[in-house]
């Protein structure tokens, strides 16, 4: 699932439960250039989409992945500068 910074949906993509999500990052990153007229320019994900392949998939769709990390010791709820976005648009779908 991707949306934007307010948390209006871009582009949604479903994959069968035996496939990694960051194999998909291509797929999804190209509907949403798709919706946006190639207008995005980064992405914010969780730590799920590390590694070069993800990152690759990404560029060549003209966006660059940043990876929000959990903090190393965290105790009780943590707020994740820009992941709650998508996890409140789960939410909204509820």
């Amino acid at each position: 699932m991707a949306v934007d910074t307010l948390g209006n949906l871009l582009a949604l993509l479903v994959t069968p439960a035996n496939e990694q999500g960051r194999a998909q990052v291509g797929q999804l990153a190209q509907a949403v250039q798709e919706t946006t007229g190639a207008t995005v320019e980064v992405a914010f994900v969780d730590q799920g989409y590390t590694g070069e392949d993800a990152a690759r998939a990404a560029e060549e769709q003209g966006m660059r992945l940043e990876v929000v990390k959990l903090p190393e010791a965290k105790k009780g709820f943590v707020l994740l500068p820009r992941r709650w976005v998508v996890e409140r648009s789960f939410g909204w779908m509820a």
